[in-house]
């Protein structure tokens, strides 16, 4: 019997472990499209010098902006020369007006994507549209997939604590109903039953107490130990303990309610009714 037991605390050992490393997959998949995401800078072009420190301010207001350049036209200039090898020298463009140089670089998070609408908008408030370099194309893809990894890592999600949440449920009832069918056709003393109650306590405790702690700890381990980037939202945690709890709840009402129906039919319950009280006689007239 306990053989059984342990072999489904060690199924759900492993489930949980699954779990944990396709999250955390998932998650190495979003980092990675937040760190593209944050390789694409947006660039604004600065005629008039004078409105850059006005620029500047509104920009360091806004969140999720992981570094704010800024160059004169002739540093830009000078710059693209040097890192292109153009056959050109500074004293060849020194007499060009080349605008100012806002160089806007987004830091690797969900938040960038809130924060660029915020700096446009900024931007555009001061220079015109066709000044601004946002990248505009490769930014929408990246978002579409970092959106499509989200959906898939939320409904992933949702499909295996069903999963999870059933096997934890049936397996406890094939375990302990396979235990109570032992039990069926013999004799058993009261202290038995109290052990056997004490028992079915145990097991429950211990599903719950046991597989996903062991698996958190170990996950959690890793990552300060390494150390390892964490990597997965606090929701997912939140899904796994759900499954969790749930298929204890459902496993302790099912086997309360079917130990009930086993007690009942053991020991019978009889409805005993009160004998009827002799009906008087329509003839029978009050004492005068």
């Amino acid at each position: 019997m306990k053989s059984r037991f342990i072999l489904n605390i060690i199924m759900l050992i492993a489930l949980f472990a699954g779990w944990l490393y396709l999250g955390y997959d998932h998650g190495l998949s979003q980092k990675a499209k937040l760190e593209d995401l944050s390789r694409l800078p947006i660039y604004a072009y600065v005629a008039d010098s004078t409105k850059v420190g006005t620029i500047m301010n509104e920009l360091k207001n806004i969140p999720g902006i992981r570094n704010l350049k800024h160059e004169t036209g002739f540093q830009a200039a000078a710059e693209l020369i040097t890192a292109y090898g153009l056959p050109l020298s500074e004293d060849m463009i020194g007499d060009y007006g080349f605008p100012d140089v806002i160089t806007i670089d987004l830091e690797p998070a969900y938040q960038s994507l809130i924060s660029k609408p915020l700096i446009l908008d900024a931007l555009r408030r001061h220079i015109p549209e066709t000044d601004i370099d946002s990248q505009a194309s490769a930014f929408n893809d990246l978002s579409e997939e970092l959106e499509l990894i989200r959906n898939r890592m939320l409904w992933f999600t949702i499909f295996v604590a069903i999963l999870i949440l059933l096997i934890y449920v049936f397996g406890r009832l094939s375990f302990e109903l396979h235990v109570l069918l032992n039990y069926q056709g013999r004799r058993h003393s009261v202290v038995d039953k109290i052990r056997h109650h004490a028992q079915g306590v145990q097991h429950t405790w211990t599903m719950l107490l046991l597989p996903l702690p062991v698996c958190l700890l170990g996950y959690f381990a890793l990552v300060y130990a390494l150390p390892l980037p964490q990597l997965i939202p606090w929701w997912f945690f939140v899904a796994q303990a759900a499954a969790a709890l749930a298929g204890t709840l459902i496993t302790h009402f099912i086997l309360h309610t079917f130990e009930r129906e086993v007690v009942y039919a053991e020991q019978p319950v009889e409805v005993l009714s009160s004998p009827a009280l002799p009906m008087e006689s329509e003839d029978e007239t009050p004492d005068s």
